[in-house]
Protein backbone atom coordinates (compact mmCIF):
# COMPACT_ATOMS: atom_id res chain seq x y z
CA UNK A 1 0.00 0.00 0.00
CA UNK A 2 1.34 3.42 -0.89
CA UNK A 3 2.23 5.62 2.05
CA UNK A 4 -0.01 8.36 0.61
CA UNK A 5 -2.85 5.91 1.20
CA UNK A 6 -1.60 5.37 4.74
CA UNK A 7 -1.94 9.07 5.49
CA UNK A 8 -5.43 8.96 4.04
CA UNK A 9 -6.28 6.05 6.32
CA UNK A 10 -5.13 8.02 9.36
CA UNK A 11 -7.49 10.80 8.30
CA UNK A 12 -10.33 8.32 7.78
CA UNK A 13 -10.03 7.35 11.42
CA UNK A 14 -11.23 10.85 12.20
CA UNK A 15 -13.80 10.99 9.42
CA UNK A 16 -15.30 7.76 10.71
CA UNK A 17 -15.77 9.29 13.62
CA UNK A 18 -0.29 14.03 26.26
CA UNK A 19 3.07 14.45 26.56
CA UNK A 20 6.52 13.83 28.00
CA UNK A 21 9.66 15.97 27.91
CA UNK A 22 11.22 16.95 24.60
CA UNK A 23 14.40 15.20 23.57
CA UNK A 24 17.39 17.50 23.21
CA UNK A 25 19.63 17.54 20.16
CA UNK A 26 19.86 18.71 16.57
CA UNK A 27 16.67 18.27 14.52
CA UNK A 28 17.98 15.44 12.36
CA UNK A 29 19.35 13.58 15.36
CA UNK A 30 16.00 14.02 17.09
CA UNK A 31 14.12 12.46 14.19
CA UNK A 32 16.72 9.72 13.84
CA UNK A 33 16.37 8.85 17.52
CA UNK A 34 12.59 8.55 17.22
CA UNK A 35 12.71 6.36 14.12
CA UNK A 36 15.52 4.19 15.49
CA UNK A 37 13.49 3.57 18.63
CA UNK A 38 10.38 2.61 16.67
CA UNK A 39 12.22 0.28 14.30
CA UNK A 40 14.05 -1.33 17.23
CA UNK A 41 10.70 -2.06 18.89
CA UNK A 42 9.30 -3.51 15.68
CA UNK A 43 12.29 -5.83 15.28
CA UNK A 44 12.83 -6.82 18.91
CA UNK A 45 12.73 -10.65 19.03
CA UNK A 46 11.25 -10.46 22.53
CA UNK A 47 8.22 -8.65 21.10
CA UNK A 48 7.81 -10.49 17.81
CA UNK A 49 4.68 -12.25 16.61
CA UNK A 50 0.95 -11.49 16.71
CA UNK A 51 0.65 -12.34 20.40
CA UNK A 52 3.13 -9.59 21.25
CA UNK A 53 1.48 -6.90 19.12
CA UNK A 54 -0.22 -5.21 22.12
CA UNK A 55 3.19 -4.96 23.79
CA UNK A 56 4.75 -3.47 20.68
CA UNK A 57 1.85 -1.07 20.31
CA UNK A 58 2.21 0.15 23.88
CA UNK A 59 5.95 0.74 23.44
CA UNK A 60 5.49 2.57 20.12
CA UNK A 61 2.72 4.71 21.59
CA UNK A 62 5.08 5.78 24.37
CA UNK A 63 7.60 6.99 21.77
CA UNK A 64 4.89 8.92 19.91
CA UNK A 65 3.54 10.38 23.14
CA UNK A 66 6.83 12.01 24.07
CA UNK A 67 7.70 13.13 20.53
CA UNK A 68 4.75 15.32 19.45
CA UNK A 69 3.33 18.62 20.71
CA UNK A 70 -0.31 17.61 20.88
CA UNK A 71 -1.48 20.90 22.34
CA UNK A 72 -0.13 22.85 19.36
CA UNK A 73 -1.38 20.26 16.89
CA UNK A 74 -4.87 20.30 18.38
CA UNK A 75 -5.03 24.09 18.24
CA UNK A 76 -3.75 24.23 14.66
CA UNK A 77 -6.09 21.46 13.53
CA UNK A 78 -9.14 23.56 14.46
CA UNK A 79 -7.85 26.87 13.12
CA UNK A 80 -10.20 29.77 13.79
CA UNK A 81 -12.73 27.47 15.47
CA UNK A 82 -10.33 26.95 18.37
CA UNK A 83 -10.64 30.60 19.38
CA UNK A 84 -14.41 30.23 19.76
CA UNK A 85 -14.16 27.43 22.32
CA UNK A 86 -14.37 27.82 26.07
CA UNK A 87 -11.35 26.89 28.17
CA UNK A 88 -13.06 23.66 29.17
CA UNK A 89 -13.82 22.76 25.56
CA UNK A 90 -10.23 23.44 24.57
CA UNK A 91 -8.85 21.20 27.29
CA UNK A 92 -11.24 18.40 26.40
CA UNK A 93 -10.48 18.67 22.69
CA UNK A 94 -6.71 18.58 23.29
CA UNK A 95 -7.14 15.47 25.43
CA UNK A 96 -9.31 13.67 22.87
CA UNK A 97 -7.17 14.76 19.91
CA UNK A 98 -4.01 13.61 21.69
CA UNK A 99 -5.41 10.16 22.44
CA UNK A 100 -6.84 9.68 18.94
CA UNK A 101 -3.65 10.78 17.20
CA UNK A 102 -1.44 8.59 19.38
CA UNK A 103 -3.58 5.51 18.83
CA UNK A 104 -4.12 6.02 15.08
CA UNK A 105 -0.44 6.83 14.45
CA UNK A 106 0.60 3.83 16.53
CA UNK A 107 -1.59 1.56 14.39
CA UNK A 108 -0.09 3.03 11.23
CA UNK A 109 3.48 2.51 12.45
CA UNK A 110 2.73 -1.07 13.53
CA UNK A 111 1.49 -1.95 10.06
CA UNK A 112 3.76 0.01 7.76
CA UNK A 113 7.13 0.80 9.37
CA UNK A 114 9.17 -2.30 10.07
CA UNK A 115 12.45 -2.99 8.29
CA UNK A 116 12.55 -0.14 5.79
CA UNK A 117 15.76 1.74 5.10
CA UNK A 118 15.56 5.42 6.00
CA UNK A 119 17.92 8.00 4.54
CA UNK A 120 18.32 11.51 5.92
CA UNK A 121 18.52 14.56 3.70
CA UNK A 122 18.27 18.31 4.05
CA UNK A 123 17.71 19.95 7.41
CA UNK A 124 16.38 23.50 7.67
CA UNK A 125 16.25 25.39 10.94
CA UNK A 126 15.04 28.96 11.45
CA UNK A 127 13.27 30.95 14.14
CA UNK A 128 12.87 28.09 16.56
CA UNK A 129 11.40 25.78 13.92
CA UNK A 130 12.97 23.02 11.86
CA UNK A 131 12.16 20.73 8.96
CA UNK A 132 13.95 17.43 8.39
CA UNK A 133 13.74 15.64 5.04
CA UNK A 134 13.96 11.85 5.02
CA UNK A 135 13.28 9.12 2.50
CA UNK A 136 11.82 5.68 3.17
CA UNK A 137 13.45 3.23 0.79
CA UNK A 138 11.52 0.10 -0.14
CA UNK A 139 12.11 -2.53 -2.78
CA UNK A 140 9.77 -0.98 -5.33
CA UNK A 141 9.46 2.63 -4.20
CA UNK A 142 10.96 5.55 -2.35
CA UNK A 143 8.73 7.77 -0.24
CA UNK A 144 9.73 11.29 0.87
CA UNK A 145 8.79 12.09 4.46
CA UNK A 146 9.30 15.47 6.11
CA UNK A 147 9.16 16.08 9.84
CA UNK A 148 8.20 19.55 11.10
CA UNK A 149 9.11 20.53 14.65
CA UNK A 150 9.59 23.47 16.96
CA UNK A 151 11.90 24.07 19.90
CA UNK A 152 10.45 23.68 23.35
CA UNK A 153 12.19 23.66 26.73
CA UNK A 154 15.60 23.25 25.13
CA UNK A 155 14.56 20.38 22.86
CA UNK A 156 12.31 19.64 19.91
CA UNK A 157 8.72 18.52 19.50
CA UNK A 158 7.07 17.41 16.27
CA UNK A 159 3.88 19.10 15.11
CA UNK A 160 3.39 17.69 11.61
CA UNK A 161 4.55 14.91 9.30
CA UNK A 162 4.36 15.30 5.52
CA UNK A 163 4.32 11.97 3.66
CA UNK A 164 4.79 12.06 -0.10
CA UNK A 165 3.65 15.69 -0.11
CA UNK A 166 0.58 15.09 2.06
CA UNK A 167 0.45 16.82 5.45
CA UNK A 168 -1.23 14.86 8.23
CA UNK A 169 -2.09 18.11 10.01
CA UNK A 170 -3.63 19.58 6.84
CA UNK A 171 -5.81 16.48 6.54
CA UNK A 172 -7.06 17.02 10.06
CA UNK A 173 -7.72 20.70 9.37
CA UNK A 174 -9.83 19.97 6.29
CA UNK A 175 -11.71 17.15 7.99
CA UNK A 176 -12.47 19.08 11.17
CA UNK A 177 -13.57 22.21 9.29
CA UNK A 178 -15.94 20.21 7.11
CA UNK A 179 -17.52 18.45 10.10
CA UNK A 180 -17.88 21.66 12.13
CA UNK A 181 -19.31 23.56 9.15
CA UNK A 182 -21.86 20.87 8.31
CA UNK A 183 -22.57 19.56 11.81
CA UNK A 184 -21.07 21.12 14.95
CA UNK A 185 -18.04 21.08 17.20
CA UNK A 186 -19.85 18.83 19.68
CA UNK A 187 -20.65 16.38 16.88
CA UNK A 188 -16.97 16.31 15.89
CA UNK A 189 -15.82 15.77 19.46
CA UNK A 190 -18.25 12.92 20.05
CA UNK A 191 -17.24 11.19 16.81
CA UNK A 192 -13.58 11.50 17.78
CA UNK A 193 -14.29 9.97 21.18
CA UNK A 194 -16.13 7.07 19.59
CA UNK A 195 -13.37 6.42 17.08
CA UNK A 196 -10.63 6.63 19.70
CA UNK A 197 -12.36 4.00 21.79
CA UNK A 198 -12.63 1.75 18.73
CA UNK A 199 -8.87 1.82 18.03
CA UNK A 200 -7.59 2.34 21.56
CA UNK A 201 -4.13 0.98 22.31
CA UNK A 202 -4.28 -0.70 25.70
Amino acid sequence: MKVRSIVFLVSLLVLALGAGPALAGAPTNYVRTILDQVIAIQNDPAMSGPAKEPERAKAIRAVIQRSFDFSLMAQNSLGAAYGKLSQGQRQEFISVFSALFQDSYTRMVLNFLKQETITYGQEREEGGKARVHTTIVRTNETIPVEYLMHSQAGGWRLYDVIVDGVSILDNYQRTFKQVIDTKSFDFLLNRMKTQQQAIKVE
